[in-house]
C-alpha cells in the first residue's frame, strides 16, 4: 500500500476519539519507547514491561522480532462483544460508552509512532534516505478531515532526537541475523536497565 508523501505540510487535528488506541491497531515500539515506558511505570528494567504483558514481541518486516504494545480487553456494557484497547489508554467513557482517546503517556512518554501520527516514516538504510508520508491513524479517524495545517519541519524538530534514536535502532536490527531467535533478542536487545542513560545503552548495543 502506498501513502502520499508529505512535502512540507499536512492537515490534521487530533479529536481524542480513541480510534487509534482501540480495536486491531498495532503499535510497534523502538528501544527508546521501551525505555520511556519503563521509566513511566517506575520499572528499573525494561524486561518488566514484558513480564507484566504490557509489551510482547511480534514478527515485523523481514521476519525480525520487534516489540509491540499488548492490547487488553474491555467489556462494552452496551454490546455483547469486548473491545481491545491500549493498556496506557485512560479508561474514561464518552456518552456512547466508548473509551476516550486520552493517553497516560502523553506527551513525553508516548511511543514515537504515536507522537508522529498521522505522519509515517519510511527509512532506507542503504542510502540513508527517509520519506515522511500521511497515514490515517485509524480507518475512521475524524482528525484527518481537519483544516488545521501542520508543518512537517516543526514536527521533525520536536522529535529529532527520537528519530535519530530510531534510525540507530533499525541499523542494529538490520545487522542481526534473520535466524536470531525471539528469546535471544528479548534477553540481549530488548531487556536493559533504566538507571543509566539511554545513549549509553544504545551505544553498547551498536558495538556488540
Amino acid at each position: 500500500m502506498s501513502f502520499p508523501i508529505i512535502q512540507s505540510s499536512y492537515h490534521f487535528n487530533c479529536t481524542q476519539c480513541g480510534n487509534c488506541c482501540t480495536g486491531d491497531q498495532k503499535v510497534n515500539l523502538n528501544l527508546y519507547d521501551l525505555y520511556k515506558m519503563a521509566v513511566y511505570k517506575g520499572f528499573n528494567h525494561t524486561r518488566q514491561l514484558f513480564d507484566e504483558t504490557l509489551v510482547h514481541l511480534v514478527q515485523g518486516q523481514n521476519n525480525a522480532w520487534v516489540p509491540q504494545i499488548k492490547f487488553k480487553s474491555f467489556k462494552q456494557k452496551a454490546a455483547e462483544t469486548s473491545l481491545l484497547f491500549c493498556p496506557f489508554l485512560i479508561n474514561e467513557l464518552d456518552e456512547e460508552n466508548n473509551l476516550k482517546g486520552l493517553c497516560r503517556l502523553h506527551p513525553d512518554k508516548k511511543p514515537l509512532i504515536c507522537s508522529l501520527a498521522p505522519v509515517g516514516r519510511i527509512l532506507d538504510l542503504k542510502d540513508e534516505s527517509e520519506d515522511f508520508v500521511f497515514v490515517k491513524p485509524a480507518p475512521d479517524c475524524p482528525g484527518v478531515n481537519s483544516t488545521k495545517i501542520n508543518l512537517l519541519a516543526d514536527l521533525k524538530k520536536v522529535l529529532q532526537i527520537e528519530l535519530d534514536f530510531e534510525r540507530r535502532f533499525y541499523k542494529i536490527l538490520n545487522k542481526i541475523n534473520e535466524d536470531t531467535t525471539k528469546e535471544f533478542l528479548l534477553e540481549n536487545v530488548y531487556s536493559f536497565q533504566t538507571d543509566i542513560s539511554f545513549e549509553k545503552i544504545l551505544t553498547e548495543l551498536e558495538v556488540h
